[in-house]
């Protein structure tokens, strides 16, 4: 969540409440550079470099054309009237600027041929309605839309002569597309994708995206050819990870898993497993995401956010194997002693958890999940009543009721959602009798 839609999902999201854990605070996101190099058939990385400095939501990185800068997007500032907007940083001089100062918000930059920034434009109040990719003057004033109209892009990734390939969101899953900006059409070219621009493969005509197994985590990196209009997989991606880049060779693609680099290459028969590059000691780098490469490959920027993603670090410990029964109880532990403050703790992100294992019809899991949750926040009338859903599921229709009518009794019923709510779980405690 720390790219275009992290802004919009903490818009659409409930606030978690009834805990301390409601008043963490913003996890900062910042920016790495890390240098890349062969020895031999061996791909090294030297030390870690904090580009930016816990100083709000820093994502979406990309290098300029001669690759001497990198351009991104930035929420710096708090509240209710926060907004992303570009920023540049130089490595020969070291020196971030503020691109943009405009009252909407600007996310995924990119630079071209000419200078210009483009971006994608939005305003809460339109979300995915209005604006989306637009052209910006080298001082950052916005000139034009780059599309006919107003569309519901997140992402896009220019590629030759005015085309771009565009991510939007349709249903629950998200969907890559091709734009030509010479007649003005999209037409789609694949879907299932997560929120994140597509790659461009060096050496080839060719873009590379996942495609995910929202069943079992095992998600799939996709080669999509521009000439021929066909898509090949690539190569299984890392458990749970969607970003990854390329080195300029088009065949060594890297991804990044807790504080560990990997690579694999895609055209050896030989190479079916990917390999460990680095792992980081850095406190910071404990959730890394290789995010791009520069043209001439000897430089990879990572986003980490300050604070691991609880509910991240639980998916990864159940989809190693382990038993959501055994790994809560452990939590708890981390609450009492204090740890649990190193951690981002979401109820949304671990809500997203647990009803991920309910989808997948493992009901005891899902319930020891949802019981982490409303333990968690235990005010939350949105968390206990998704835990009486799942046991519920598990055939516990005894538990199940006491946990809607908790529901009920927390629910404030102030807004026209929580007084929905309410009404749901009137009928299902009468469906229940």
């Amino acid at each position: 969540m720390t790219r275009f839609y992290y802004a919009a999902a903490m818009l659409l999201a409930a606030p978690a409440t009834g805990s301390s854990l409601a008043a963490q605070g913003q996890n900062p996101t910042n920016l790495w550079s890390v240098s890349l190099a062969w020895r031999g058939d061996r791909l090294v990385t030297g030390t870690p470099e904090k580009l930016t400095h816990d100083d709000g939501i820093n994502s979406q990185p990309s290098f300029t054309p001669d690759g001497r800068a990198i351009v991104f997007s930035a929420t710096r500032d708090t509240g209710t009237t926060a907004r992303s907007d570009i920023y540049r940083y130089d490595f020969a001089s070291r020196v971030e600027t503020r691109i943009t100062k405009t009252p909407e918000n600007e996310n995924s930059p990119t630079v071209n041929s000419r200078g210009e920034y483009i971006a994608v434009r939005w305003v809460p109040a339109t979300l995915f309605r209005e604006y989306g990719p637009w052209v910006y003057s080298r001082d950052g004033t916005p000139l034009r839309g780059l599309l006919p109209g107003g569309d519901t892009t997140g992402y896009y990734t220019p590629i030759q002569r005015g085309r771009y390939i565009l991510t939007r969101p349709k249903s629950r899953s998200f969907t890559i597309a091709m734009f030509d900006s010479a007649v003005g059409t999209i037409v789609d070219l694949d879907s299932g994708v997560p929120a994140l621009p597509v790659q461009r493969i060096p050496r080839h005509r060719a873009i590379s995206y996942v495609v995910i197994d929202s069943a079992s985590a095992r998600h799939e990196i996709r080669r999509y050819d521009l000439v021929t209009r066909r898509a090949v997989s690539v190569a299984r991606a890392l458990p749970g990870r969607t970003a990854h880049a390329w080195l300029p060779d088009g065949r060594t693609v890297l991804m990044a898993k807790g504080n560990t680099l990997y690579m694999r290459r895609t055209e050896s028969r030989g190479d079916t497993a990917w390999r460990v590059v680095s792992t980081f000691s850095d406190p910071g780098l404990r959730h890394a995401s290789a995010y791009v490469i520069s043209p001439d490959g000897r430089r990879l920027i990572l986003t980490s956010p300050r604070r691991p993603q609880l509910a991240v670090i639980l998916r990864d410990s159940l989809e190693a194997g382990r038993k959501a029964i055994d790994v809560t109880p452990a939590v708890l532990a981390w609450r009492a002693s204090g740890r649990l403050a190193d951690y981002d703790v979401s109820e949304a992100g671990l809500s997203a958890l647990g009803d991920a294992w309910l989808g997948r019809k493992l009901t005891a899991e899902a319930v020891a999940i949802h019981s982490l949750v409303a333990d968690l926040f235990p005010a939350s009338h949105r968390a206990v009543a998704r835990l009486g859903d799942a046991q519920l599921a598990a055939g516990d229709t005894v538990s199940a009721g006491a946990s809607f009518r908790r529901a009920l009794m927390l629910n404030p019923r102030t807004s026209d959602d929580e007084r929905r709510a309410a009404t749901l779980l009137d009928q299902r405690l009468k469906d229940l009798r």
